[in-house]
């Protein structure tokens, strides 16, 4: 009877090795302890307990969950309406939804480490633009692109050489003989400096053996508002620019052949120089390490979405060109282009040619740690007087600002051609609380020599204190910023005696409220959300 029932279920395509294993358990050790009525009773109950904790035991098939694409842009950029236009078509290939969520900051660092963040399960996918080579080039983001997996470029836009139809340069000739009149002075103009329409400018004045002074803007619309009103003789940009601006003209275009939509502009090739495939490329890319088999489902969804009569109509409709590389051809044009951009950036004086990007080491908290002990240690034996609870925690105060201003450079830096980024409001309070926590140090000073017998030399509570802000930093990995922010200041509160809790608990709120605002809502930077929430 019992090897019956073993046979069917082996032959069973839904059962699994676990479920064969539970049975044999079940034959081995349980059954023969189990006699008369009474096992013939729970015998079928065994049975169906087995059956259906082997179907508990299989793995959980992918997707079970919305998949999450995140757009470093804000809602109604092209990548943002590219990706929100995909994942709605999606919904003909799959029962899951792709979801997009917005995380905008650092020319796409932010998004970039938002991904990498998360688990390489698959439900996170990172959408990505060529304009990301040169953020990561040019960033102390700490992000390297041989971190994702490119398995999907989905759309490719040309380059182009844009003018004014009404000034006196128009045509490639005429750019040509324009610059060589002006000696350098001629100008181009596009969004920011080192992004992909200034690299795609220089290489453009290397390629025709001509000079130019690149006038950066904060985007693409100021830039072209520009070119109308002929403060400039070149815009760098894409076809798609040119729709509904009847001022504006085609000089040429980074293709191998004409576009349909534009047979009276000529191509840089045939017109003698090689720049011919110069796109702007959209794309989608996940965490290395994620499964194969997950990697397959993505690769095959992506590729039935390319092909789909819908998203063609929508992708040509822009002046660009619907197209599906699989991850090989995608890695290979992505590593080309790193290559490229990197030659380019140093051309434009934007990198140095010896500038090489190595990660910063690790030890700045051991030396900020021991330059605090140090302080102490020479303050006991030299200048005892000087040593208490104000003098600890303001130099303790000192030397963990110096370790978090050293955190602060691997802060993304925020628009290219910007100085200011997400990391100047954090610099601003850290120059604060070096400034007092000098204050401070110098005060008590001054007071023990003037009143030596009213000084308190009690350490017990600051160390106290400083011991708090250790275990905060080592829950903050755990629990992520805002309840590590919570509890420690809350904690800290009670340990020093303050007993009235509805301040305690409003101040604290409030304080990581504020926190909030500033960070995530106008700098976008987001804080730790904790390995417990994520």
């Amino acid at each position: 009877m019992l090897s019956f029932f073993n046979e069917k279920l082996c032959d069973d395509h839904t059962m699994n090795r676990h479920s064969v294993m539970l049975l044999d358990r079940i034959h081995l050790r349980i059954l023969p302890k189990i006699c008369g009525i009474s096992g013939l009773i729970l015998f079928p109950l065994f049975f169906v307990l087995a059956f259906i904790f082997s179907h508990s035991l299989v793995a959980e098939e992918f997707p079970n969950k919305p998949i999450t694409i995140i757009v470093h842009s804000k809602p109604g950029s092209a990548i943002d309406i590219t990706s929100r236009q995909l994942a709605n078509i999606a919904r003909k290939y799959t029962d899951t939804p792709l979801l997009v969520e917005n995380k905008t900051g650092g020319s796409g660092i932010i998004a970039m480490r938002h991904v990498l963040n998360k688990k390489t399960d698959g439900y996170t996918i990172l959408a990505t633009t060529k304009s990301f080579i040169s953020t990561v080039q040019l960033s102390s983001g700490g992000v390297d692109l041989d971190a994702f997996r490119f398995f999907a470029c989905m759309v490719v836009d040309p380059e182009a050489l844009i003018t004014n139809r009404h000034a006196k340069v128009q045509t490639l000739d005429q750019i040509i003989a324009d610059a060589k009149a002006k000696d350098g002075k001629q100008r181009w103009l596009g969004p920011l400096v080192g992004g992909v329409d200034h690299l795609m400018a220089v290489q453009t004045w290397d390629k025709l053996g001509i000079k130019g002074e690149w006038i950066p803007y904060e985007g693409g619309s100021d830039a072209v508002a520009a070119l109308m009103g002929q403060h400039g003789v070149v815009y760098v940009g894409n076809p798609v620019d040119t729709k509904g601006r009847p001022d504006l003209m085609l000089a040429a275009v980074a293709a191998p052949e004409r576009l349909p939509e534009f047979p009276d502009v000529p191509t840089f090739l045939e017109k003698g120089y090689d720049i011919s495939d110069e796109v702007l490329w959209r794309g989608y890319a996940v965490k290395r390490g994620t499964p194969s088999k997950v990697m397959n489902f993505l690769s095959d969804l992506f590729e039935k979405i390319s092909a789909d009569p819908e998203w063609i109509k929508f992708i040509s409709a822009t002046s660009a060109h619907p197209v599906f590389f699989a991850e090989d051809e995608f890695s290979k044009r992505v590593k080309e282009n790193q290559i490229q951009a990197r030659k380019y950036l140093v051309m434009a004086n934007v990198l140095q040619q010896d500038q090489v990007k190595t990660k910063r080491n690790s030890f700045v908290p051991l030396i900020a740690l021991a330059l605090f002990i140090l302080i102490v240690a020479l303050g006991s034996v030299f200048k005892r007087e000087w040593i208490n609870g104000e003098t600890v925690i303001a130099t303790f105060i000192f030397c963990l600002s110096i370790f978090l201003y050293d955190m602060t450079l691997d802060f993304p830096s925020g628009k290219l051609g910007q100085t200011a980024g997400p990391a100047a409001m954090p610099r601003l309070w850290l120059y604060g609380l070096i400034l007092f926590s000098v204050l401070l140090i110098l005060t008590v000073i001054r007071a023990s020599k003037k009143e030596k017998t009213l000084v308190d030399r009690s350490v017990n509570k600051p160390l106290g204190v400083i011991a708090l802000m250790v275990g905060y930093l080592f829950i903050l990995d755990t629990l992520g910023y805002y309840f590590s922010t919570l509890i420690f200041l809350i904690a800290g509160s009670y340990f020093i005696s303050y007993r009235k809790h509805a301040v305690i608990i409003s101040a604290a709120a409030g304080f990581v409220a504020l926190s909030w605002l500033i960070f995530y809502k106008i700098l976008q930077v987001p804080l730790p959300m904790g390995r417990l929430f994520e």
